[in-house]
């Protein structure tokens, strides 16, 4: 869900990236009461997972990719402004060591997968399940779920709004990309939710086992990944191809 350089226009570009810059001093304000100290292992390990996922494009069928976005498992797991932190570090490692995306979009890319989601994903969770500790039940299961669909679909639209058109192809393709990510959302839960003994639950803190087997299991996976565009290049050139 990378937007590349050119695809914005100068005007929305500079409005993206000053929006960025705004939310991300936001996100450090804000992440002083989301990360105590316990939690910062956990979290540098669901990112480092966060991070080599984002790069396993899985063929999803209609002649595009998708990948884990991972706004709602961070968010989640550690709030919507340490999200904010994760996924700003995330997008720029992948644009500075791997030239996915481009500085000038970074702040548009942070603002609908760094921003949009991971608040709309948390907001949505909250709202059903309240504060209630990660566990594996069918009700937090399938909140998840929701809230995973939900902010690929909201990040889509945010995409669409930016471009200022292609709203239907882009909205096909979230909701699409939207089902992967609950899958795998759902997934990456239940084995650190299972994985945590009554004590790491209580402090609410994530067992790191899991998510090292995660990062390594994805890792491995890397050689796999799809080489067809993913959902956002595909809505991008069929919405081209037919004006």
């Amino acid at each position: 869900m990378h937007l590349t350089q050119g695809t914005l226009d100068t005007s929305t570009t500079l409005l993206t990236s000053a929006g960025g810059a705004i939310a991300l001093a936001a996100a450090f304000y804000g992440a002083r009461k989301q990360l105590p100290a316990k939690k910062v292992p956990a979290l540098l390990g669901m990112s480092a997972f966060v991070f080599l996922a984002q790069m396993v494009n899985c063929s999803i069928g209609f002649g595009f990719s998708g990948h884990l976005v991972g706004a709602s498992l961070l968010a989640i797991f550690f709030g919507p402004s340490v999200t904010m932190l994760s996924m700003a570090a995330i997008l720029a490692l992948q644009v500075g060591f791997l030239g996915d995306g481009s500085w000038s979009t970074l702040g548009a890319n942070f603002l609908n997968m760094g921003v949009v989601a991971p608040w709309v994903a948390y907001g949505c969770f909250r709202l059903l399940q309240g504060r209630r500790a990660p566990q594996l039940d069918v009700a937090q299961v399938g909140t998840l779920a929701f809230a995973s669909f939900i902010s690929i679909m909201a990040a889509s639209l945010s995409v669409s709004v930016m471009l200022g058109g292609s709203i239907a192809h882009l909205l096909f393709a979230g909701t699409v990309w939207g089902l992967l990510e609950s899958a795998i959302a759902v997934a990456v839960f239940a084995l650190c939710v299972r994985s945590q003994s009554r004590n790491y639950v209580e402090t609410g803190r994530l067992a790191l086992r899991p998510l090292v087997a995660l990062a390594c299991v994805t890792l491995c996976l890397l050689p796999f990944s799809s080489q067809q565009p993913d959902g956002l290049e595909h809505a991008l050139e069929v919405a081209q191809l037919s004006d």
